[in-house]
Parts: C-alpha cells; structure tokens; sequence
C-alpha cells in the first residue's frame, strides 16, 4: 500500500514535470521565430511565459550586438536560456509571409492591401498568407438598401466580449474594448487587445526595473500606440486613449479619427445632443396649407388633405352631393352592344343574354365552362356566340328524342371491323386476338405469335412453330414426354434393338450398343456382365509358369456400362463402388486406368485420366467423379483395379471396366 501510494504521486510528479518542459520548448520556439511570446495558445502557461521571456530577452541583446554573458539578477536556468537564445539571434530570419519590425519582431504580412484577390471576392488575411472568399467580410453585412457590405455596430447591438472595466467602441469591421482602468506599475495597455501586459525593455531598463527606479510616461516618450484622433492620456503603469471632443453639431467619426459636421436630409434639424430631429411643419404659423384643408405632419415633410369634397360620380350644389345621371347626358364608357343603366354615384352597363360585361366590353359567355350540367349524360357542350349547343362525342349518337346520347355498337354495326374478336365499349370498342396470336400496331388485324423465339427453352430440344400455337419435337431414339421433355426410349426393354443372340444390348442416350463378352482363359462367365475365375482351372494349370495362377491374377471381371448426356456439369458422381463383405482385418486399395482403342497412345491417355478422379472414401468405398467435360460421342474404357489386402498382406485382385459412353445431347431423365 505505501508503495502504490508513492507511485501514484511520482507519476503525476514526473507527467507535470514533462508537461513544463514541453511549454518551455514551444516557448524558446516562438522566441526563436522572432514571434510574440503572447501570440500563442500557450500564453496562459506559466512555463511558456517564462522560457518565452527568457529568451526573448536573450534575442533582443544579441540582435542589438550587446553582450551574451549570462546575467547574475536571473536565476541559473534562465540566464543560460538568455546566453544560448543571444548567441542564435544573428542568424534568425522571418519566415515567408512574416517581416522584421522595428521591434526585431517577425509581423505578419497584410497581403490583402495590395488586393490580390478578384474584384468580386474578398481577400481575408492569414499568418504568413492570404485568403479569397465570397460575401462581406467578417464584421460587415449587406444591405440591400445600400445594396453593399455595411458595418456591424457590434456594440450597439451588444455582440462584444468586452468585460468589466472595459466600454466597447465600434471600429469598420469590428468593434474593440478600450480599458477605463489603469494598469499596474511595469505593464501597459495592449493597444489591439486592450489588456495589461508586460512593457518590454531593453538590458539596462531591465536593470532599472529590478531596482525599482522606472518610472514611464508613454505619452511624454511618443511610444503609446493611439490612433489619429485620440489623445494619449498618462496613467500610472500605463496608458489610454481618448478620443478628442467635438464642437456643438459635430460627431466624431472613429474611422477617419476626426469631427465631421453632422448633416441632416431636408426637413430635420440637428439638436445639442448631436441628433437629428423632424420639423414639425404644421405647427407653424401661418399654416401652409389653404383654408378647408388639414395639415398631416410627415417624417422630413407634411401634406395637405381636403376636409370637404364629394364623391366620384356626384357634383356639389348648394354645399349638397347630387348624383350624375352619366348615361343621360352620355357620359358613360359602355360599348355599343350594352345598355346604360345610371347608379347613384355611377352606372352599369347591361350586356345582351349570352354575353357578359368584361374589361369594357361585352364579351362571350362561355356556358360550357361553368361547371353547371347544362347538357345530357354522355354529350359534350359546344360554346357558340351568345349560346350553345350539345354534342354527343365520337362512339355516341343522340336519342330519337334528343334527351341523352346513347352508345353505338360498333360491332353489331360492323361486324369485320375487328379481324379475329370484337368487344363493344361505352364510346367505342376494342379488338381482341385469339390464343397464339397479337394484335398488330392497327389495332384491329392480328399476328401469330413465334413462341419459340420469344420464350427461351420452351422445348428441351427442338421448338415448331404453328399458327396460334407450337410443337416440340425430339431427335431419334428420344420420346416426347410432357409436350416438351425428351426422354430416351430404352431400345434394349422395348426389345427394338438388332442385337443378335450372343450379343449384350447395352442402352446409351438416344441409341443402344452391341456387346459380346468373352471372358479370358480360365474365366467362367456368370451372368451376363462377370467373369470369375475358375479354381479347377487353376489347380490344372499350376505347374504352367504361364497360366498358372498367382495373387497378381485378377480373380473376377466385371463390366459396367454408363451412358452421359453431353455438357454434364462438373464436378460430378458417375460410379460408386461399395464392398461391404470385407472383414476388420482386411481393407482395399483402388487404381484407376485408362484403356485406349490404340495401345501406343500413351500420352492421350495421361490426358483422358486428368478428367477423372478417384475418391476413397473408407476402408471399402470407393467414388468416380468426372472433372473435366468430356466430348460428344466419346467412348471411353476405364479399369478400376481393386486390390485387397489381409493383414497387410495382398490377398486378391477384381478389375471393374467400365465402358463410357458420351450422347451428342444434353437431356437428362
């Protein structure tokens, strides 16, 4: 416990104490960069601030070729950083973008005083470069009134940070916090950010300061920073600036630093305070306007209103409105077609049944678009001038009566009109085609449709066409099954096969094959697809070095016959082999051959082998799998040589042949 308790306490030892060494680096930094040591995100540590000062002060001395011994009233850290940063301070220069003031600090460079951006863009100063960007600088807003970019009053509006102590003066742009109170003894007022910092000095002020005996007046000494304008104000530690005092009417303008006259637009005069104020016109005597009219004052102006007159449309007698009968005494803008009726005060015009009185004139009543339904079910309205008419539309006819429009029959009417069906609509009709046919591009003859060559593998072999329909047909020794699969007809059951007597008829895809088989020397054949080798046979021939029989001497054959559609998909199973009569002690090794029609072949056969592949799968099992396509019509003999060992030892050999043959089609069951 006591020495987790150390540990913990040395850990944050050792992490704040790489944390001040990091700030002290940054600060030598920016001293080396001839940079402000308050120009800075690390200004608030007090670390930075010391190796910053320390340093900076070092730079100072050895830029102005003083001595660079370390000075006795620092303490030791810091008078080596002052040596080491004095003897570096020849060879500084100002990065691209920055330029050497008269302080022997790099300043950034406005490049946007010489306007480098377009005309329609504004340029925005950055450290060490510049900027282009659309719209109004930041401190300013468009006015659409003025239709430029106008100043923000950030104060007026109360959009500044200043804090207490400070007042906040508008400035083009932006705004700034001129401190109202004073500074310590050793420090002045940032004329840019308005706060305390420490006054720079050189070696011997530095001396004098540690000793008490300074004591500035940054105004007597022209070194305070006050614009044009303002007037540099000594206080203890410091300074402020305060701008100068207007006369009556004036108004001291911050940008310009100067009193500009106060000028107010006609019909406002300027007060003590500096504002202008509107003339009240009415008030004065005489009143400028007549007898009978009433004074309205107005911001910069005022206007006359008349208290007693009449009506348009009537005229005045003995101090009465009478009304003007304008269509008696023709004085009236109505057009020829309508009639003048006189109104108190004015007239209207009366236009003729089936017109209306539009824009001064006497136009068309359109009936048929006021929504109202003025004609039968089914009919259309048909605006004419001064009326209307009902019509029925194309498909309609009107009733013997005249009352509604009823539907014609087209196909009752016109029974060819449609080439195969005809189907009655209201207002019209429509064809239809049969089973197997489309209707043409006339919409009333049909086509018969290609099934074949519009849906894909409609048959499994062979698509025919035919009028409304289709038929699938299958090659020879294939039959129709379904009204679209091909299966194969088994000529060998159906007993249609040419085989003779001493013949085996094998089926294949599509056809059958005939095959005699005649088992070796010494092989009784027992059935019709093995032969086993026979003991008595063996027992007289086993002094013949020849004939005799050996455990390399197969002791069966069997034959097996695989037909394959063509373009079997691969990988596939095509053989099985299972012998489940072998006891615990005994197991069976599988060797897979190819037999080629020509005996010298021996490369094709090496080729043939690569598209099988034998799989063991236990002790007993064995499985043939086709791996690589194989070509129509191939006939293909393949030998699987099983080999059974007891105990380890070779007990017996059986070979099965397979005999495969490959169809020119790809049909399957």
């Amino acid at each position: 416990m006591h020495l987790s308790t150390h540990c913990r306490y040395l850990t944050h030892i050792c992490c704040l104490t790489n944390l001040r060494g990091y700030f002290c680096e940054e600060g030598l930094n920016t001293a080396l960069r001839l940079l402000p040591c308050n120009e800075t995100k690390l200004e608030s540590k007090d670390s930075y601030q010391i190796c910053c000062k320390c340093c900076e002060l070092g730079v100072r001395a050895g830029r102005e070729q003083e001595d660079c011994q370390p000075l006795t009233v620092l303490d030791e850290r810091c008078s080596e950083q002052f040596h080491n940063c004095c003897k570096k301070a020849k060879s500084l220069n100002c990065a691209v973008g920055f330029q050497m003031s008269e302080d022997h600090q790099c300043r950034d460079v406005n490049e946007c005083l010489s306007n480098p951006c377009p005309s329609r863009m504004l340029c925005e100063n950055t450290p060490g470069s510049f900027r282009c960007i659309e719209g109004c600088q930041i401190g300013y807003t468009w006015s659409i009134k003025h239709g430029q970019c106008r100043d923000i009053d950030e104060c007026a509006i109360h959009k500044h940070n200043c804090s207490f102590g400070h007042r906040c003066e508008n400035m083009p742009g932006s705004f700034r916090c001129i401190r109202e109170r004073n500074c310590g003894t050793g420090y002045q007022v940032d004329p840019t950010t308005q706060t305390c910092v420490g006054r720079e000095y050189d070696t011997k002020e530095c001396f004098r300061l540690f000793l008490g005996m300074l004591d500035v007046d940054e105004c007597e000494q022209d070194i305070h920073e006050c614009r044009p304008g303002y007037i540099c104000k000594n206080v203890p530690g410091t300074y402020k600036c305060v701008p100068q005092t207007c006369a009556s009417g004036e108004k001291f303008n911050a940008f310009y630093g100067r009193c500009e006259k106060i000028q107010c637009r006609e019909g406002f005069n300027v007060t003590l305070t500096g504002k202008c104020l509107d003339i009240n016109e009415c008030s004065q005597k005489p009143s400028p306007c007549k007898l009978g009219e009433r004074c309205d004052n107005t911001p910069g102006s005022y206007r006359c209103v008349q208290t007693f007159t009449c009506s348009s449309g009537l005229e005045i007698k003995d101090l009465e409105c009478l009304d003007i009968d304008e269509c008696a005494i023709g004085n009236h803008t109505c057009p020829s077609l309508a009639t003048c009726q006189n109104t108190y005060g004015s007239f209207s015009c009366q236009c003729p049944p089936g017109f209306v009185y539009q824009d001064g004139a006497c136009i068309d009543d359109d009936e048929c678009s006021t929504g109202n339904p003025i004609c039968p079910t089914h009919s259309v309205c048909r605006n004419t001038v001064g009326s209307y008419i009902c019509d029925c539309p194309s498909g309609y006819r009107m009733s013997n009566k005249g009352h509604f429009c009823e539907d014609i029959n087209e196909c009752e009417l016109s029974p060819n009109v449609c080439e195969q069906k005809c189907v009655n609509v209201q207002g019209s009709y429509y064809c239809l085609c049969k089973e197997g046919y489309r209707l043409n591009s006339d919409k009333h003859t049909c086509r018969d449709l290609d099934e074949c060559s519009m849906i894909a593998r409609l048959c499994q072999h062979e698509c025919v066409n035919t009028l409304g329909s289709y038929k699938c047909a299958c090659p020879s020794g294939f039959s129709l099954e379904r009204n679209r699969q091909c299966q194969d007809m088994d000529e060998c059951q159906l007993d249609t096969h040419n085989c003779s007597a001493d013949q085996m008829c094998v089926n294949t895809r599509g056809d059958f094959r005939c095959f005699h088989i005649d088992c070796p020397s010494g092989y009784d054949k027992i059935g019709n697809y093995r032969c086993q080798l026979n003991a008595q046979w063996c027992i007289e021939h086993q002094n013949d070095n020849n004939l005799r029989c050996t455990r390399y001497k197969p002791v069966k054959y069997v034959y097996s016959f695989i037909s394959l559609p063509a373009h079997i998909s691969i990988p596939t199973e095509i053989f099985r082999i299972r012998n489940s009569q072998l006891n615990k002690d005994q197991h069976v090794e599988f060797e897979l051959q190819y037999i080629p029609k020509d005996r010298s072949q021996t490369s094709s056969a090496e080729r043939m082998l690569d598209k099988f592949q034998l799989k063991t799968y236990s002790a007993h099992h064995a499985h043939l799998y086709l791996i690589q396509e194989l070509n129509s019509f191939d006939e293909i003999e393949l030998h699987i040589q099983m080999k059974t060992f007891t105990n380890k030892f070779s007990s017996s050999i059986a070979v099965m042949k397979l005999f495969i043959h490959v169809s020119q089609y790809a049909f399957y069951p």
